[in-house]
């Protein structure tokens, strides 16, 4: 599919009236029923997830991931052209790269020698307990079949 029949696919998506789909409003109070503790923008997550299932059966398949992404990047498009009108003198000119918060405080960690929460710390060494004995009779290598064999049509 090229970009512009997916882009049509995904306007179309975005433009069915799902609220008067008869057959979609009858399915969707038993898909929600089992998630009524979530909050609600995980319902809104699960009932947009239940929609692109519901219209890619029906009426056109289209990949669920793709139109994430082509949803972002509509988004900030849109952000970006509001954002136009903004001063040269009010755009940040500095050279080192923005990173979230919680990055720089990792690196902080990293660089300090804090232990990082949610990293399980694995020991270098082996298990110290004793191993077990075999008990079971190694397997014969072919070789060794072979010898019993002829040990067995001399006898």
């Amino acid at each position: 599919m090229t970009s512009e029949n997916i882009n049509q696919v995904f306007i179309k998506f975005e433009q069915y009236d799902f609220d008067k789909d008869q057959e979609f409003q009858a399915g969707l109070p038993s898909i929600l029923a089992s998630y009524q503790d979530k909050s609600q923008e995980e319902l809104d997550k699960l009932q947009e997830k239940a929609k692109w299932f519901y219209f890619s059966k029906v009426v056109q398949k289209f990949d669920y991931n793709e139109y994430l992404a082509w949803k972002s990047d509509k988004s900030s498009v849109f952000e970006l052209s509001n954002n136009q009108n903004t001063s040269r003198q009010d755009v940040k000119t500095d050279d080192a790269p923005q990173y979230s918060r919680t990055f720089q405080q990792l690196a902080e960690m990293i660089r300090t020698n804090q232990p990082i929460p949610g990293i399980k710390n694995i020991p270098d060494e082996i298990n110290r307990g004793t191993p077990s004995t075999s008990i079971i009779k190694p397997r014969p290598k072919p070789w060794e079949k072979r010898k019993e064999e002829d040990t067995s049509e001399t006898i």
